[in-house]
């Protein structure tokens, strides 16, 4: 018999559609309507430039009018932003960001380089997870979500090299590479190494933007319940409070992930679905030289112009 969610006060959480609905107008007078698809990548001299989407139309009848135009994302700008906060900590940060339905917003040009998952891994696995049990492929008992509400809320290590050898990660991790079509997520090459994992922030988006399709509407929800639950300091006592949360102000379903030192380098990385839909992930490498400090201002600042220029 298939186990419940965590409770029934979980099970009770609005549950975050991604999803985004576009109303037309419909007027007693012809209305003109022009969409140009936003650019993904910076400009250059004889690639993408930004671009939006804008309807024109009459007022309607009784008074109200028509919808305003859409503002434009100024992808050039936000890129510019976040990597000048990346080379000022002497680093990269991949950058993505997806509005609700999923339409790409800014993608960086290390959008797709494979990096570290470090901690980003845990939602790879405790999705899959969740996935498996839906299905009937095995049953998750209590200690199991006891186990991955930690691996996501405080980020537990423990938790999560439990559930690592108890479930088989490597192949779990494959596995979700395989059914989400993802292109640079893959285990790591040392058994039992789960931090270094290796994705994309392609791919993570991806995996944040099809929560709802993967899994099933109680999963969903109790899973982004978890990561809306990000404890201040994690597990282990580091500072979660970087990235998509250095802003206490801002509603987001985050998991953060950090990791040192690697090939001498330092990784740092923030990815999460905001409460309007919008997915946003930011995977920073930096030289080990780089604090932890000097870091977390840099994600800081770059979460800000993502979310703020795809707003």
């Amino acid at each position: 018999m298939r186990v419940s969610r965590t409770t029934e006060r979980l099970r009770r959480r609005p549950r975050l559609v991604l999803a985004a609905v576009v109303a037309s107008v419909v007027t007693s007078v012809s209305a003109v309507v022009v969409v140009v698809g936003y650019a993904t990548q910076p400009a250059a001299a004889s690639t993408d430039s930004p671009a939006a989407a804008a309807v024109t139309g009459e007022p309607m009848t009784g008074g109200a009018q028509a919808p305003p135009a859409t503002t434009a994302v100024d992808t050039v700008r936000i890129l510019d932003q976040v990597s000048a906060a990346g080379a000022d900590a002497g680093g990269t940060i991949a950058t993505v960001a997806l509005d609700a339905d999923g339409t790409p917003l800014v993608s960086s040009p290390e959008a797709d380089q494979p990096r570290y998952t470090a901690s980003l891994v845990k939602i790879l696995l405790v999705s899959r997870l969740l996935a498996l049990d839906a299905a009937g492929s095995l049953t998750l008992g209590p200690d199991d979500l006891g186990l991955m509400e930690r691996a996501v809320t405080s980020s537990d290590d423990a938790a999560m090299s439990t559930l690592w050898d108890r479930h088989d990660g490597a192949r779990l991790v494959t596995d979700t590479a395989a059914s989400l079509g993802l292109t640079a997520t893959g285990p790591p090459e040392i058994a039992g190494q789960w931090g270094q994992a290796w994705t994309s922030a392609s791919d993570t988006a991806t995996v944040l933007a099809t929560l709802d399709d993967s899994l099933q509407p109680d999963d969903a929800a109790t899973l982004l319940g978890w990561m809306r639950a990000t404890t201040p300091p994690a597990a282990d006592g580091f500072d979660q409070r970087f990235g998509l949360l250095a802003d206490a102000g801002v509603a987001v379903a985050a998991k953060q992930g950090w990791m040192c030192c690697v090939d001498g380098r330092r990784q740092l990385h923030s990815a999460g679905v905001l409460a309007d839909g919008r997915v946003v992930v930011l995977m920073g490498d930096f030289p080990a030289a780089t604090s932890w400090g000097q870091a977390s201002a840099t994600l800081a600042r770059a979460a800000d112009a993502v979310r703020t220029g795809t707003a």
